[in-house]
């Protein structure tokens, strides 16, 4: 996990990342899975397998719970260091894939941002919210503006577009704060006999509830922008993750996604 991902994917030609990349590449597999470092994934997906024509940086865009429905975060992780057209273009990733595999007419996409107003943020958001503005009705995406952590799981955004080190911490922080739910609320629940009996009515309930605060049962997160499937698994993935990942993977590959997000965006560039 500490090499420098370049040189991990060019010196150790016989890693199992490198060696699945390749497989991948030459179609001796359909879809390709790690949980090893995210970004000598992203640069070996990038070198080895290619990027679809006209990406300039693919994306990690994992599925995350909201209120009745799936959110998209996309970047979570692959490009710590992005341009307004980075977000752009993650935008346009995730606009394609909720339209044609979720089947979602009209995605709403927010920019996620430190206030609502067009204002707000540094300068990567500001200028990145003038061009998601400007760019729009070109590329047929919703863009519904700015949005706030607190409200990104309201239900109303289908997908959260951001730079990749703001994502990670985003996402690391609702992973984290899923598990103090869960936590606090078995530990309530098994307090004393009384309180054990009298939520046994409610336990249906309360496990639908913890199964959609459960984000081990989205799976890993779908790498975006490159020529065939790959899927970056959790690093601390366990074998319940890893089932929901193949899972996810297997939809990936079958949905033919990846062919239907280069026809699409190479007809936008």
């Amino acid at each position: 996990m500490e090499d420098i991902p370049t040189q991990a994917i060019k010196q150790k030609k016989d890693s199992s990342m490198v060696v699945g990349l390749n497989m991948l590449k030459k179609e001796e597999g359909d879809v390709f899975i790690s949980a090893g470092n995210s970004g000598a994934l992203l640069t070996g997906a990038t070198l080895l397998v290619g990027r679809i024509k006209g990406v300039d940086r693919p994306a990690i865009a994992p599925m995350l719970p909201s209120y009745k429905k799936g959110l998209m975060l996309i970047d979570a992780g692959a490009n710590t260091n992005c341009k307004p057209i980075n977000l752009l273009q993650f935008a346009q990733f995730a606009n394609i894939y909720l339209k044609n595999i979720y089947k979602i007419k009209k995605p709403a996409i927010g920019l996620l941002n430190i206030g609502t107003e067009e204002t707000k943020g540094n300068d990567l958001t500001k200028e990145s919210y003038k061009l998601l503005k400007e760019k729009a009705e070109e590329y047929n995406i919703n863009f519904v503006g700015n949005v706030e952590g607190r409200e990104a799981f309201s239900g109303e955004v289908d997908a959260i577009v951001t730079d990749g080190f703001t994502g990670n911490i985003f996402l690391k922080t609702v992973e984290g704060f899923g598990k103090l739910v869960k936590k606090s609320l078995s530990e309530s629940l098994k307090k004393n006999l009384l309180s054990t009996i009298a939520c046994i009515p409610a336990l249906p309930g309360i496990k639908r509830f913890s199964k959609t605060m459960d984000y081990k049962e989205y799976g890993g997160a779908l790498f975006l922008g490159v020529k065939k499937p790959v899927v970056k698994a959790h690093g601390s993935s366990d074998e319940y993750l890893f089932y929901f990942t193949i899972k996810q993977a297997e939809q990936f590959a079958k949905s033919k996604a990846v062919d239907i997000l280069t026809q699409e965006f190479e007809k936008q560039i």
